[in-house]
C-alpha cells in the first residue's frame, strides 16, 4: 500500500487555515485540530526534534510554554495557570509549519489569506454603509469577525504584503490586482477605528519606501507626503478616524497637562508604567500566570495615575510587558528571544524577506498595544505568518522523511 503522503493533507489544511483565520474561528480552531491530528500520525519524531532544537523561534515558543507550566511549581494556582496555559495551542501551528509544510505551497498561502481579508473587508464596507446588518455590529465600527485593534492591524500588515507583491509582480493584470487590493484595504483601515494598525500602516509605509527607493531623503519625503495626504482624506471624509484622532489627541494632552491617565491611548501608558513597576518588584521568579494585576491599585496610588475600574484590565495591554511580569527576568528573555527570532529568519527570495520584516514590524508593534500571545485572532495572525515565513530553508519530499536543504 503507498504510504500517505501527510505533507500534502497537512499543506493543503494549512492552506485552509490560512482562509479560516481572518473570517471564522470556529473554522479556525476545527482546522488546528485536524492539522494537529495529522502532525501527531506524521510520526518521525526524532527527526523533527532535531529541527526543532535549531530553530530559535521553535525553541523560544517551547520556553514560553514549558517555563509557563514550571512556574507553577513556586507561584501555584494549579488550575488558573493550566488555563491560561492551555490558550497556547494555537501557537502549535507554528511547529507544524516548521516540519510539516510543502513550501511550494506558500503562495497558496498568501492567496487564501488574502481573499478571506478582501471578504472580510468586503463585508465591513458593507456594515460602514448599513447596507449589510451583521450580528451586532455597528457601522462605527465595521469590524465583523474579530476586534478593530487586530482587524486594523491585520489590515495593515496585508496593504504592506500587496504592495511588496505589486512590486515584485511580473504580469500587469496581477499588478494592478495587487495595488487596487492596497487601495481599498488603505481606505479600509482608516473607515475602521483601529488607532493601532494606522500607527504600524504608518511605519510600514517609511519601511517600504526606504527599502524601494535608492535616495533615503527621497524616500522619506515621498512616504510623508503620501502619509500627510492620506491622513488629510481620512479626517475629512472618514468619521470614525476623525472622531479617534480627536479623542487621541484630547487623552494625550490631558495626560501630559492635568496628569490624568483615564483617557484613550493614556490608559495604555498607564498600564505600561504599571506592568514595568511591578516587573520591577519581581524581577527574579515573577508573579505568576493568575497573578491578574493584583496589586495594581497600590501601583495606581503610587504613581498618582486616576485610572477607574482597574480591576477591569486582565493585562497591561502588552503581550511583551505581560509576559515579564508573570515569569520575570526568564520571561523578558522569551520575548526578546522572539522578537530577535522573527527578524531573523532564513528567507533566500528578497520578496519574502521583506514581507517577513513587515510582518515583525507589525507584530512586535501591535504587541506593545495588546496582550496578542493571550487572545486568539492575534495569535492565529501570529502563527500563521510567524509558521509560514519561519519555514522556507526547509526542504520535504513527497514521503514523510523531512531533509534540510
Amino acid at each position: 500500500m503507498k504510504p500517505i503522503n501527510f505533507t500534502k493533507y497537512i499543506s493543503f489544511l494549512l492552506v485552509a487555515y490560512a482562509f479560516s483565520f481572518p473570517v471564522s474561528r470556529a473554522l479556525t480552531n476545527t482546522l488546528e485540530v485536524l492539522l494537529v491530528l495529522l502532525w501527531l500520525l506524521e510520526g518521525n519524531w526524532e527527526e523533527k526534534y532535531n529541527l526543532y532544537k535549531r530553530n530559535l523561534l521553535s525553541l523560544s515558543i517551547f520556553l514560553l510554554i514549558g517555563f509557563s507550566a514550571l512556574s507553577i511549581l513556586w507561584h501555584g494556582d494549579v488550575e488558573v495557570s493550566l488555563r491560561y496555559i492551555a490558550k497556547y495551542h494555537h501557537l502549535i501551528t507554528i511547529f507544524i509549519f516548521y516540519s510539516s509544510f510543502d513550501r511550494t505551497y506558500t503562495k497558496h498561502v498568501f492567496s487564501a489569506f488574502f481573499l478571506a481579508v478582501f471578504a472580510s473587508e468586503l463585508l465591513s464596507y458593507g456594515i460602514f454603509f448599513e447596507l449589510i446588518h451583521y450580528k451586532n455590529v455597528s457601522p462605527r465600527d465595521p469590524t465583523p469577525f474579530m476586534s478593530h485593534m487586530a482587524y486594523s492591524s491585520v489590515l495593515a500588515f496585508t496593504v504592506s504584503a500587496l504592495l511588496v507583491k505589486a512590486y515584485y509582480e511580473k504580469t500587469l493584470k496581477y499588478r494592478l490586482g495587487y495595488l487596487f487590493f492596497s487601495l481599498t484595504a488603505s481606505i479600509n483601515l482608516f473607515v475602521n477605528g483601529g488607532k493601532t494598525g494606522q500607527v504600524i500602516f504608518i511605519v510600514l509605509i517609511f519601511i517600504i519606501g526606504l527599502h524601494f527607493i535608492k535616495s533615503k531623503i527621497k524616500a522619506i519625503l515621498i512616504a510623508v507626503s503620501t502619509l500627510t495626504v492620506v491622513f488629510l482624506l481620512a479626517f475629512n471624509y472618514s468619521p470614525n478616524f476623525k472622531n479617534r484622532s480627536i479623542q487621541l489627541y484630547n487623552g494625550l494632552d490631558k495626560m501630559i497637562l492635568e496628569h490624568d491617565f483615564d483617557h484613550s491611548g493614556s490608559r495604555r501608558v498607564a498600564l505600561s508604567i504599571l506592568g514595568v513597576d511591578t516587573f520591577l518588584d519581581n524581577p527574579f521568579l515573577g508573579t505568576g500566570l493568575s497573578y491578574n494585576m493584583a496589586h495594581a491599585e497600590q501601583y495606581l496610588k503610587s504613581n498618582n495615575f486616576n485610572l477607574k475600574n482597574i480591576k477591569h484590565y486582565a493585562d497591561y495591554h502588552s503581550a511583551f510587558i505581560t509576559i515579564s511580569v508573570q515569569l520575570g527576568i526568564i520571561g523578558l528573555f522569551i520575548s526578546l528571544m522572539i522578537i530577535y527570532a522573527l527578524f531573523t529568519f532564513k528567507i533566500n527570495s528578497k520578496e519574502d524577506k521583506l514581507i517577513s520584516y513587515l510582518f515583525a514590524t507589525t507584530f512586535v508593534l501591535f504587541s506593545l498595544t495588546h496582550n496578542t500571545l493571550h487572545t486568539m485572532s492575534p495569535m492565529t495572525f501570529f502563527a500563521l505568518f510567524a509558521g509560514l515565513l519561519n519555514q522556507p530553508q526547509i526542504k520535504k519530499t513527497n514521503g514523510p522523511k523531512i531533509h534540510r536543504s
